[in-house]
């Protein structure tokens, strides 16, 4: 057996044994990048480091820590409660409304954010006689739309692989297909789980209102006025820097900004520094790092020569799109597409059938549709958030509609996303 097929099995066994025993992934594959990239191919050790993505840890690292002062000074908790009142009476109004506010909380850094709204969200369905299913399947479509957003870990996450691989790709374009592809997925939770019943009634007609209903406004705080401004600079700030064609890497002005709010309230900074997500920066940089090692033994340009050999790279996209999305049901959806992504690419470069296509973010929103399942850690916190009485047939459903979306999201996505621009190549 040759070092690339062999650096593959390990790849391979990195997913598997992470998944069997529990331990970490990304540091499972940082150990696994030394021993095959040094002791295998006879890398030194600066070779092998050289695959650590810097820009993109630093980009999770001021994105994570901003955000972490916004929800620890209550300015989320501040948005999601007004947010809610807005509503009023329109009961049917009630998973649209938290829909959106979810995707709004998981484009903040980090799409757990939005694990604080699914309680909130499941509370309202039980009070107000909305299917759970419903409301489950909205909340992890808003967790799972708003994470591929350019200022969250998932998207982030995405863009950096691509670039690495030197693929064209679009921040903004990414985000608006998942949002739509989203929607979407809403929609036909509502149509199927009770929506046009919701039509006919109203909330008055509904169970008595939530003690978040019943609380009177608390007014903002000057703290929470600061993070307000300082959130809307950064996003101000991203999309000035993107017209403008400057190259500043986003962790470095989100860092900058929340070390300003270090400096004026320090005490919050501090607390701050536990929301930062070490987990998945270790996450990213372990398979980012091996992924390298591959690239370098050539492992990739074999698969790449295999990839060329298929006679149909439309079925060659679809199983890859269908692998993501069933790995991605029991693994991390950002080492999944860590790991595919740069796997694909020799479907998308000359030769490969797949020229200047949106297979990339079918592929992302492949392996991010099904994450309503049980097994993962959104299906699971939404089962967990639902009434005690309403859990068993909730996870009944989740893990129908989850799998049903590992075959749903793939066909979709390339039919709407690949197969135009591939009858027009």
């Amino acid at each position: 057996m040759n070092a690339e097929i062999i650096a593959l099995v390990v790849f391979a066994a990195v997913f598997a044994i992470s998944a069997i025993r529990n331990v970490h992934m990304g540091a499972l594959a940082l150990v696994a990048a030394f021993v095959i990239g040094i002791g295998l191919v006879g890398e030194d050790l600066d070779t092998v480091l050289g695959g650590f993505p810097v820009d993109a840890l630093l980009i999770l690292l001021g994105i994570t820590y901003l955000f972490g002062m916004a929800r620890e000074t209550g300015t989320i908790d501040w948005l999601v409660d007004r947010s809610i009142r807005l509503v009023g009476p329109r009961v049917a109004l009630l998973p649209w409304a938290m829909w959106l506010i979810g995707t709004a909380v998981a484009c903040l850094g980090t799409s757990h954010a939005a694990f604080a709204v699914v309680p909130i969200a499941m509370s309202l369905a039980t009070t107000h006689r909305i299917s759970p299913t419903l409301m489950g399947i909205a909340m992890s479509s808003a967790i799972v739309g708003g994470a591929l957003a350019p200022t969250s870990i998932n998207g982030i996450t995405v863009a950096t692989v691509a670039e690495k691989a030197g693929l064209p790709y679009s921040t903004g374009l990414m985000f608006f297909l998942s949002v739509g592809v989203n929607a979407l997925v809403v929609l036909a939770a509502f149509l199927m789980f009770g929506g046009r019943e919701l039509i006919r009634r109203s909330r008055a007609g509904a169970e008595p209102t939530t003690a978040a209903d019943e609380t009177p406004l608390v007014p903002i705080t000057r703290v929470q006025v600061t993070v307000l401004v300082t959130l809307f600079l950064l996003i101000a700030g991203f999309f000035t820097l993107t017209v403008l064609d400057v190259d500043v890497n986003l962790g470095v002005v989100a860092l900058t900004l929340a070390v300003a709010l270090s400096l004026l309230f320090p005490e919050i900074g501090r607390k701050a520094v536990s929301k930062v997500d070490w987990g998945t920066i270790l996450l990213l940089g372990g398979i980012l790092t091996y992924v390298g090692v591959l690239t370098r033994l050539g492992a990739i340009d074999q698969l790449g020569e295999l990839a060329r050999s298929v006679s149909a790279p439309l079925v060659a996209a679809v199983v890859i799109c269908v692998i993501a999305g069933l790995v991605s049901a029991f693994a991390s959806t950002i080492g999944i597409l860590g790991a595919l992504i740069p796997l694909a690419v020799p479907l998308l470069v000359d030769g490969g059938g797949l020229e200047a296509t949106g297979f990339i973010y079918a592929l992302a929103i492949s392996a991010s549709l099904v994450d309503c399942a049980p097994f993962s850690t959104t299906g699971a916190t939404i089962v967990a958030s639902a009434a005690e009485p309403e859990r068993p047939l909730l996870t009944r459903r989740l893990t129908v509609w989850g799998f049903a979306m590992v075959l749903i999201g793939p066909a979709f996505t390339i039919l709407t996303m690949v197969v135009p621009q591939y009858l027009l190549s």
